[in-house]
């Protein structure tokens, strides 16, 4: 919703990832009933839809520069990276898109309960080896993911309401 109460379009990032939170939520609760609906595979499309499409659009390039450490401190969950180096959150934003635009994300089984999934995300250059690979289980990718767009909201600059 924007500040006239007016929901944001799903072609505006903020929109889009809105409407990703919603699914996420919705998943939720469908699991809590018994339904037959997969919340770790939803978490994993949380990283497109609230990570990866926000990166693509720059609208990550206010928090950029966040040093993951202070938001480990600050009690975001931290990624366990295993090759390379990701020190801001601009960095791993990246990091997270490449990986998953290109395929790069594999789970640790097919359980369907978040804290019995780690993801593991991998990044490389085309027909090159992997420079970067990092892993979390999947309920503290999914508080990741909220952290994230919450942060992102935080920080976006509210739009012209005299704009038509």
């Amino acid at each position: 919703m924007n500040m006239r109460g007016v929901p944001v379009s799903r072609n505006q990032p903020l929109g889009f990832a809105e409407r990703t939170r919603k699914n996420l939520v919705a998943i939720e609760a469908a699991a809590a009933k018994g339904l037959d609906v997969h919340v770790v595979t939803q978490v994993a499309m949380s990283l497109l839809g609230l990570v990866a499409f926000l990166w693509e659009k720059r609208l990550v390039d206010r928090v950029a520069t966040l040093k993951l450490d202070d938001l480990v401190e600050d009690g975001w969950p931290p990624w366990v990276i295993s090759l390379g180096r990701t020190e801001t959150l601009g960095e791993l934003a990246q990091a997270i898109r490449n990986a998953v635009a290109h395929d790069h994300l594999t789970f640790s089984s097919d359980s369907r309960v978040l804290d019995e999934v780690s993801i593991t995300l991998r990044d490389r250059k085309p027909k090159k080896e992997y420079h970067w690979c990092a892993t979390m289980r999947a309920d503290k990718v999914r508080e990741f993911c909220l952290r994230f767009i919450d942060l992102i909201n935080k920080t976006e600059k509210p739009k012209d309401s005299t704009a038509g």
